[in-house]
């Protein structure tokens, strides 16, 4: 067996007669001469030292054992090659290999779900890279140049580093467990007085380098964590009570699992302002582009 001279043409070659089931076929499909194709498959055939096709007068070639499971490999080295081929060509084109995006924690991503899909049809050959932070971790993601967009929230203040284009609102509700004090204490329909929440743990999420300032803090005693899955079991747990995005926890309220509050002074519901950011001067490629226009439009 000699498969160091193996080629692309010769496995296109035996590919097309396995698709087209003659030989004849096979040339008219490659827009080829007969015998070119008949000698391209002969030579593989020898250099592997297996028949990939049964041949005899008068009836179209049949696939061996052998040739099915070879060819099977063949069809998927010509169609890396040919992936590589169109990845080379949109490269040097300047379509981006990969793009980074960082999504805040208190968006909704499942709102993205069909654009994701939709990315991977327009763009099969670049990579998509999510990336989930908190607060101003989402800037300082775009802002060093780790994350080409960004999905922001919570932004007082957009860096003047930063373009920025708000795209909607995530609407946050006050919440405790159903065996929470200030729940049982709210029982009645009616609101407990501010000071009530002086007592309780507030949970909040913050980010890692506490660059962004707390927001909607009601009491002294908080406590501090990045993301909101870990609120959210830490809420279900009865360890305190916060706002959450309502989105996330729609299941638990019809449940009774998480009950909101009703306190004087407390909004029953704070929106907040959903954007996407950029770094100010820095040019995106196709992908990056298409995938901002289409959010935008989208939202």
């Amino acid at each position: 067996m000699q498969i160091s001279g193996l080629s692309l043409d010769q496995m296109r070659a035996a590919l097309a007669v396995a698709e087209t089931g003659s030989f004849s076929a096979a040339a008219r499909m490659l827009h080829r001469k007969q015998s070119a194709v008949s000698y391209a498959v002969a030579n593989l055939e020898r250099q592997l030292g297996v028949l990939l096709f049964e041949r005899s007068d008068g009836h179209a070639p049949t696939t061996t054992e052998a040739g099915r499971v070879l060819l099977g490999e063949m069809g998927a080295v010509v169609r890396r090659t040919d992936e590589i081929k169109n990845q080379a060509k949109a490269v040097a084109k300047g379509l981006e290999s990969e793009v980074t995006i960082v999504i805040d924690s208190l968006y909704p991503v499942a709102k993205c779900a069909a654009l994701f899909c939709e990315f991977a049809d327009q763009f099969p050959s670049v990579s998509l890279r999510l990336i989930t932070e908190s607060m101003g971790d989402v800037q300082n993601s775009v802002l060093d140049g780790k994350s080409m967009l960004g999905i922001a929230g919570s932004v007082p203040d957009l860096p003047t580093g930063l373009l920025g284009d708000v795209i909607g609102q995530v609407a946050r509700v006050p919440v405790a467990a159903r065996d929470h004090p200030l729940v049982a204490r709210g029982e009645s329909n009616r609101r407990l007085p501010a000071h009530t929440l002086l007592d309780h743990i507030q949970i909040i999420v913050s980010d890692r380098g506490d660059a962004t300032p707390d927001l909607a803090v009601y009491t002294a005693r908080k406590w501090r964590v990045t993301d909101p899955a870990t609120k959210y079991e830490l809420l279900l747990a009865g360890a305190g009570w916060g706002y959450m995005p309502e989105h996330m926890i729609a299941g638990d309220l019809e449940s009774g699992a998480l009950r909101i509050l009703q306190v004087e002074g407390l909004p029953e519901r704070n929106r907040v302002a959903m954007m996407t950011i950029r770094r100010r001067g820095n040019r995106l490629g196709p992908a990056a582009r298409w995938f901002l226009s289409r959010l935008m439009q989208t939202s």
